[in-house]
């Protein structure tokens, strides 16, 4: 078996692992997701490209974290409904999940102008890498996730929420396929977008260091009769 196959075999598994431990532990959404990526920047710092994208994710994700138990904590403090709840919380995730897909739809760019500003002899080291790319198709997958869940979650509520009657909303109560599978959902898109990231930091490993335009012009001038 060649070694690609073996690097995908283990992608694959680590993927399903780390998906498991997160329905396992059902950890206060994201700590352990956290906590990879923390290990990820840290372990890659000299890595510029991996080490923007863990600081984008840790940013938003701490964010999350921190809005999520404000909701959790502010609504038995008011007796909201538990309707208004998961509405609130399927829409923190959605907002944030739309947030990281436009990030990372430009994260070249914010990093060029970060770099520019703070390490412009770094320049030539912020390049679009695989993570980028599937990182993009991954938010999108939780932007359609997190956007069924809010709207099943309005259309099964429709009694309480929009005052319809109760004749015309019993038959959508059993609407609860996004629910009951969302924890296994977003437990699986999360390991995927660590598995993408730590694969990322393996190829990168191989990449050759990009040539400063110091160097190729002198090169060039060397390579001239």
């Amino acid at each position: 078996m060649k070694t690609t196959w073996y690097f995908y075999l283990i992608v694959i598994a680590f993927a399903i692992l780390l998906s498991i431990a997160h329905i396992k532990t059902d950890m206060a959404y994201h700590l352990h997701t956290l906590a990879v990526v923390l290990s990820i920047a840290y372990f890659s710092r000299n890595m510029l490209n991996i080490l923007h994208i863990s600081i984008l994710l840790i940013s938003v994700t701490v964010i999350e974290l921190a809005l999520y138990a404000l909701i959790v904590t502010l609504s038995p403090q008011y007796n909201l409904p538990y309707y208004f709840t998961n509405g609130a919380i399927f829409t923190l995730h959605l907002l944030v999940d739309i947030s990281l897909f436009l990030i990372f739809k430009n994260r070249v760019r914010l990093s060029i102008l970060f770099v520019g500003k703070y390490q412009p002899k770094m320049r030539e080291y912020v390049y679009m890498t695989h993570a980028d790319i599937l990182l993009v198709g991954l938010f999108l997958l939780f932007i359609v996730v997190d956007g069924l869940a809010f709207l099943e979650n309005l259309i099964r509520n429709m009694d309480y929420i929009f005052g319809v009657s109760e004749e015309v909303a019993k038959p959508f109560w059993s609407w609860n396929w996004i629910h009951r599978s969302y924890l296994y959902i977003k437990s699986f898109l999360l390991a995927c977008m660590l598995t993408v990231i730590l694969a990322t930091v393996y190829v990168e490993r191989f990449r050759p260091a990009p040539i400063k335009e110091s160097e190729e012009d002198s090169t060039l001038k060397k390579s001239e009769p």
